[in-house]
């Protein structure tokens, strides 16, 4: 990595903690999920109990993948363990020998993400998912349209297409590669 695309990278992780901080406290926490899942089942209007539930498991399998990064195990994140957990992560995933654990951990972070951000659980976030999920968390319209268009040609993005850019975001430090659209979803 050169400086450049290491700044970059840290960046890209650092916005990712501060999306997760709900609480704007300074530590990522079980609170924040909990935080998080409020908000996100209003957005998706979870009157169905089946739904409730999907979502609760769902928020419980994401608190834990991104706990994993508490190095001390004092029950917070801070941004340094973050960055560290990540950066750590990304290398390992950039080898071509990648352990298997590594990978099965990150396919549950993905593939959890995915579920939430597919709101009608249809195997496919359409443009409005994308765009309702994107304006949860504070990015623009215009700009989540955008990003929209730039993974995809089509009205909707497929689940092997979404999980693929979400694994490429997680490791990818070229400013310029697509998977940077997926920013507030990992």
């Amino acid at each position: 990595m050169t400086d450049e695309t290491k700044k970059f990278w840290h960046e890209k992780m650092k916005h990712l903690f501060h999306l997760y901080d709900a609480d704007r406290d300074g530590f990522i926490t079980p609170i924040d999920f909990e935080i998080l899942a409020d908000k996100l089942s209003a957005l998706v209007g979870q009157d169905d109990i089946k739904r409730r539930e999907e979502y609760a498991n769902a928020r419980k399998t994401l608190c834990q993948e991104i706990m994993k990064a508490d190095a001390n195990q004092d029950g917070k994140v801070t941004l340094e363990e973050w960055l560290n957990f990540h950066e750590n992560l990304a290398n390992e995933l950039r080898k071509t020998d990648t352990d298997p654990e590594v990978l099965e951990h990150i396919s549950q972070r993905i593939n959890t993400t995915f579920n939430m951000l597919d709101l009608n659980h249809d195997g496919y976030i359409a443009i409005d998912e994308w765009l309702k999920t994107c304006q949860f968390f504070g990015v623009d319209e215009k700009a989540a349209e955008k990003s929209f268009h730039q993974i995809t040609k089509q009205d909707k993005l497929e689940e092997d297409v979404a999980k693929q850019l979400f694994f490429e975001y997680l490791k990818t430090d070229d400013p310029n590669h697509v998977s940077n659209c997926c920013l507030c979803f990992l």
